[in-house]
């Protein structure tokens, strides 16, 4: 098996630099003091990574919560759930902003401390829209796929335009800061009036005549979030192509080259989405598990990414991950072409079994063989700040 971190392009770690460019005006006028004030919690014995590894276990505290009492995404939690829910996302976005000055304070900070913020990031984007979607009682439909994957979109396109741009880009409304603070008080929300707040039509909010409302299409006032979260993906996705457009010009790169790396995930999200439309019954009754499995295959894609990023190596395109995806779509529509099924039925889910577990196993010797190659040749620990030796 080849090496996840070739050897040529290990000296590379030593010359990378962080740059980051955030716009938020909460980040500037709000959350900053406090961001300053809570890092100094945290012992300067302790590892940036820690902190970020602390704060994403909030999040998986918080799925298996929902697991135990609202598995299927419609049922209805007590109260201090919801509230368990704001406060382990807000943890997590807190711990997920301070970590880097944690790094710089301890002057630890390396291209490791990125890659395994990215990584963690990857990792529970997914699980926090399921959060959302059981918040909002979307269930196993359309509306929690689409929720799942206009966020790892989002999360893909940035983490691409930061490989070509070499800047990471934080907009006005970014997802670790508004997006952390939006789901944060909407759990919080939820916790004190319930989640039938999110099946209100959200025509009932606006002034219009009941001659208009009868000729638009039913929508809730969560559904109408997905909705917005989907128009404000395309001007988002539109500025980070314009963005590697303008990058590849001043590096004098092939922007169409650029362009085509977007190509594999496109077609992986697109495949999901066949698929899942092919077996109505997964989507239907085990869709938390098939948007589980999901997320570790998207996970692996994005740390090819970064780590390609952090050491100046080609941008990665199809990978195995894209294997077990391309495979159960295959599958899934095998009966539409006049082909059996190989998993059909009740071995479906076997199916999805097998691509959960072939896709963590794989996702973790990805992660543990990048960290230890990278630990090794920077002479440094993850999770413990190593004694610099005289």
């Amino acid at each position: 098996m080849a090496p996840y971190i070739p050897q040529q392009y290990l000296p590379n770690l030593k010359k990378y630099k962080y740059q980051a460019i955030d716009k938020s005006l909460i980040s500037k006028y709000v959350l900053a003091e406090y961001w300053n004030q809570l890092v100094k919690i945290f012992p300067l014995t302790m590892a940036a990574n820690m902190v970020t590894l602390l704060g994403s276990l909030h999040v998986i505290v918080a799925v298996v919560l929902n697991q135990i009492y609202a598995p299927n995404l419609v049922e209805t939690c007590p109260p201090w759930v919801y509230f368990a829910f704001s406060a382990c996302i807000w943890i997590y976005g807190s711990f997920d902003a301070v970590d880097g000055k944690q790094a710089r304070r301890t002057g630890t900070a390396s291209p490791l401390g990125e890659l395994f913020d990215h990584g963690c990031d990857s990792l529970v984007v997914s699980l926090i829209m399921v959060l959302y979607a059981s918040t909002c009682q979307l269930g196993e439909t359309w509306w929690t796929v689409a929720l799942v994957f206009f966020a790892l979109t989002n999360f893909y396109m940035s983490t691409m335009e930061e490989y070509h741009t070499h800047i990471l880009f934080l907009g006005y409304f970014s997802g670790p800061v508004e997006g952390i603070i939006s789901f944060s008080l909407s759990t919080l929300a939820t916790g004190i009036f319930g989640p039938q707040i999110w099946a209100t039509s959200v025509y009932s909010l606006m002034p219009l005549p009941a001659s208009v409302v009868e000729m638009l299409p039913p929508l809730t006032l969560a559904q109408s979030i997905i909705v917005g979260m989907g128009v404000i993906l395309i001007p988002t996705v539109f500025a980070s192509f314009s963005n590697i457009a303008k990058a590849c010009r001043e590096q004098k790169k092939s922007v169409l080259s650029a362009y085509a790396d977007a190509i594999p995930f496109f077609a992986s999200i697109a495949s999901c989405a066949v698929w899942l439309n092919a077996s109505p019954e997964i989507r239907t009754q085990h869709l938390v598990l098939f948007l589980m499995f999901v997320g570790f295959a998207f996970s692996y894609i994005v740390g090819r990414v970064i780590v390609a990023h952090v050491t100046g190596a080609p941008f990665p395109k199809l990978n195995r991950m894209h294997i077990p995806i391309f495979f159960g779509t295959a599958n899934a529509i095998a009966p539409s072409i006049g082909l059996a099924k190989m998993f059909d039925g009740p071995n479906e889910l076997i199916l999805i079994y097998i691509c959960l577990g072939y896709t963590a196993i794989q996702y973790t010797h990805f992660a543990l063989e990048v960290i230890d190659t990278i630990c090794s040749y920077l002479d440094i620990n993850c999770l413990t700040i190593k004694k610099k030796t005289e």
